[in-house]
């Protein structure tokens, strides 16, 4: 009986630490000048892309492509719209789609942050700030749970940050929207996964061997 309690308990353990939460607001700094980009930033476009027909969905999984189709600190200005992508290097992605996409909206004025829960998983967060005015920046949130806080209002730079406030200031704009892009199911990562799972069953063997001696 011992051991069935002792083997739940080591695989909720590892089950704790299959999945990462972000804690502290998603910062939108393209480039610190030393060529380091924010955690989780896969980048950002200044001003944020209208494209006509287009949904919000749609919009924000095209201009998330255009962001995947460009080399790690590249930036580039199609259509007159600065795309910057991030120095982070995170491996293969998958490509953008609007299908599974959920869309927050009407997003009020306030003096706190905008607190998006993740739910089931997502690969991909958008927030956009005012339209054509402002900017926008995606963020690659796969293995990410619970739920993530943006900032409320941004300020675009003309060398692709955008600079967050919680607080209307001169200069700033508020967030239009945010979608959660390409829904994952929180699947965590396999090295991680393997790795953790490994150390709750060695810990278990050993366990096992201690209870029979």
């Amino acid at each position: 009986m011992k051991l069935k309690y002792l083997a739940v308990a080591l695989i909720t353990l590892a089950g704790l630490g299959l999945t990462q939460r972000a804690d502290a607001v998603l910062e939108m700094t393209y480039n610190d000048g030393s060529g380091n980009s924010s955690q989780y930033l896969l980048g950002t476009v200044i001003p944020g892309e209208l494209i006509p027909g287009q949904g919000q969905a749609e919009r924000d999984a095209t201009m998330t492509n255009n962001l995947l189709a460009m080399g790690l600190g590249a930036q580039d200005s199609p259509g007159g719209h600065l795309y910057s992508r991030s120095f982070n290097n995170f491996g293969t992605l998958p490509a953008a789609t609007a299908l599974g996409a959920v869309l927050g909206t009407n997003i009020a004025d306030g003096t706190t942050a905008v607190t998006v829960n993740l739910l089931g998983g997502f690969q991909y967060l958008v927030a956009a700030y005012d339209g054509p005015n402002g900017g926008v920046a995606v963020f690659n949130v796969g293995g990410l749970t619970g739920s993530v806080d943006l900032y409320r209002y941004a300020k675009p730079l003309a060398n692709g940050n955008l600079v967050g406030s919680n607080t209307a200031q001169q200069g700033f704009y508020k967030m239009t929207g945010w979608t959660l892009l390409n829904p994952t199911g929180g699947v965590p990562d396999g090295g991680t996964t393997v790795m953790l799972l490994g150390a709750a069953l060695g810990s278990l063997g050993m366990a096992r061997r201690f209870l029979k001696s």
